[in-house]
């Protein structure tokens, strides 16, 4: 079968640019995208999966903690 492609040559500043101005969606299209160009033999279990998607879920929900925050916590429980 026979795909239809097409080949751009955009500067990968311009690029930068692009993916700058996307919205969440489609950064996160484009991750998944990048990571099966660029992981295509990995095998992840379903439990890896799950975990994952469960992180990404928590990330996009707010739910996360900043390294700054982290390292301030940290500091606090050490002290």
């Amino acid at each position: 079968m026979a795909e239809d492609t097409v080949k751009v040559d955009i500067s990968f500043q311009s690029l930068l640019g692009a993916i700058s101005s996307l919205g969440i969606a489609e950064k996160h299209r484009l991750w998944a995208l990048l990571e099966a160009e660029l992981f295509p033999d990995d095998e992840d279990s379903p439990e890896d999966i799950a975990e994952i998607q469960a992180a990404r879920a928590d990330y996009e929900a707010g739910d996360y903690m900043t390294f700054d925050e982290y390292k301030a916590h940290r500091a606090e429980r050490s002290a």
